[in-house]
């Protein structure tokens, strides 16, 4: 389903072919997150991904970037995440070569305006205020920092308002120089597009950039017996709930195990805690599990919004349910499980924007691509018996981590259900 080309530089091309398209989407990976900032760079992943579309050499101006996107019909964005930062476009298959010059032109040469970047801080310093506004949003923080704390892997990607205030330009300036460098970037085009195409583009815009080693990412360390509970008061409407454990990477063989292990439990309306907690005892609105998984580490979460009087319930009927797994799966609910997670990932492959996603993705951080039969192959392979091991492994009462956004002043009852 893909195609790869590595030019002498290191920047690799992974082009996806899907000729029954009209369009393409253009992306651009690079390994840089907030696992690989220090502590004093909180947030700078973020604050240089804001400023590459203030204008490049080619396109001076944000205006010039977005018109040059948007004229012929195409939309465009990026994304900072813990491991990856990533420029995407998606445009009519016919704009494809264009588009490998703005978002090449974007990470390869942005101006870098000092008052530009003054203009973008505030931006920035307004969209961390707004997570205050979003309580479910700020327990997902709140579970990372209790997970994995004091490190980057656990800190909000965006940084602290402090610490996005203090980053001068020239910390910018050399994060720039540092991580986007070919050999930490991945060119992922999905649509009717030509392979030999893209690589001759790469080669015009990004071929002559000098090789160059990037910054390393700051591994996880294990939470060494810190707190499992946080609490953070807030006059909210709904209590938010988030319950997670220490979960597995993206090289663990048992990966697959940890997928269906979510699928059965939190995964669509048809999951063990939707049609308990909803359904059957109208505690929550929203409840939903998720697994994430990372170069070394992972992590397996439960999320449930619910009135606060029922949070101390919710939170006890969340850990029965979790806990009932391990006393087993019937045979007809894991096929339900492996039937759903292929289906959703053959869905996805319909799309320009989720196949450059998932070429670009793995091979930035696995340095391979799978291909959707290979993965339908493992996540068919998962036996009964492997499945019950990661649910041991994964859903320990004693790696459990909870934290809850809410109007609350007393951890007592929470800290009670959790054992701590």
């Amino acid at each position: 389903m893909h195609n790869k080309t590595t030019l002498p530089n290191g920047l690799r091309i992974v082009t996806g072919a899907m000729p029954h398209t009209r369009s393409a989407t253009v992306s651009m990976y690079v390994g840089a997150g907030s696992r690989y900032e220090r502590d004093e760079e909180a947030g700078l992943s973020h604050f240089l991904e804001h400023m590459l579309f203030k204008g490049a050499s080619r396109r001076p101006t944000a205006r010039e970037i977005s018109e040059a996107i948007e004229s012929v019909g195409g939309s465009h964005n990026a994304a900072t995440d813990r491991e990856i930062t990533v420029y995407y476009a998606k445009v009519p298959h016919t704009a494809a070569m264009e588009t490998i010059d703005i978002l090449a032109d974007m990470i390869r040469a942005p101006i870098m305006d000092p008052a530009e970047l003054e203009k973008e801080r505030s931006v920035i310093l307004e969209e961390l205020a707004s997570v205050e506004d979003s309580p479910g949003e700020l327990a997902g923080i709140l579970i990372d920092e209790t997970l994995w704390p004091g490190q980057p892997i656990g800190r909000n990607v965006g940084g602290s308002p402090d610490s996005v205030a203090s980053l001068p330009i020239s910390a910018v300036n050399a994060y720039l120089a540092r991580q986007y460098v070919p050999e930490n970037t991945v060119l992922a085009v999905a649509g009717n597009i030509d392979h030999a195409e893209v690589v001759a583009a790469a080669e015009r815009w990004l071929g002559d950039v000098p090789r160059q080693a990037p910054g390393a990412w700051y591994p996880a360390t294990p939470r060494n017996g810190g707190g499992r509970f946080a609490l953070r008061q807030k006059e909210t409407e709904q209590a938010h709930i988030c319950l997670a454990y220490p979960s597995v990477s993206l090289s663990d063989p048992d990966r697959y195990a940890v997928d269906l292990l979510s699928t059965v439990l939190g995964e669509g309306m048809s999951s063990r805690l939707f049609l308990e907690l909803r359904e059957e005892r109208a505690l929550v609105y929203d409840i939903h599990s998720y697994p994430s998984e990372f170069r070394d580490t992972g992590s397996f979460t439960i999320y449930a919004g619910c009135d606060p009087s029922n949070a101390r319930v919710t939170v006890e009927a969340v850990l029965e349910e979790s806990y009932a797994l391990l006393n087993g799966i019937p045979a007809a609910e894991l096929r339900k499980a492996k039937e759903m997670a292929k289906g959703r990932i053959q869905l996805r492959m319909e799309d320009t924007r989720s196949v450059a996603g998932w070429i670009g993705s793995q091979e930035l951080l696995l340095d391979r691509v799978q291909t959707v039969d290979e993965v339908v192959a493992e996540i068919e392979a998962v036996e009964y018996d492997q499945l019950m091991a990661v649910a041991k492994r994964v859903l320990s009462p004693e790696q459990a981590t909870m934290a809850i956004v809410g109007p609350f002043s007393d951890e007592t009852e929470f800290t009670r259900a959790l054992g701590v």
